[in-house]
């Protein structure tokens, strides 16, 4: 599967940010949780670095070709929801993972376009 990897960086390494999709469609397999993916080193967290790097990716997702993207996160990491709501994701789903990511809850929230 093809993907993008960026490292998130403010003086230091603070993070990394990536980006997967799938050549010709918006689909991913069930085992992918999203289109993008994104960590802030604990230290770091809260300071918009993580919204900074999802906003600076979303064009990097149109160039490749999608029409939109499926960004996942549990409703108990609230810091990652606003990270997600501040790009302009919305709420589209809610849903139990594939067991081999945990089936836990997940919501999807999508921050450009609208699915099909």
């Amino acid at each position: 599967m093809p993907s993008i990897r960026r490292w998130i960086w403010d003086n230091e390494f603070c993070g990394h940010i990536g980006l997967r999709w799938m050549q010709g469609t918006e689909e991913l397999p069930a085992t992918c949780s999203g289109h993008i993916g994104y960590a802030v080193v604990p230290w770091r967290q809260g300071e918009g670095l993580a919204t900074a790097a999802l906003c600076a990716i979303l064009p990097e997702a149109k160039t490749i070709g999608l029409k939109y993207v499926e960004i996942t996160t549990s409703p108990r990491n609230p810091g990652s929801v606003r990270v997600i709501e501040k790009a302009g994701g919305k709420l589209t789903k809610t849903y139990n993972a594939d067991k081999t990511l945990g089936s836990h809850e997940t919501l999807v929230k999508l921050p450009f376009a609208s699915r099909p």
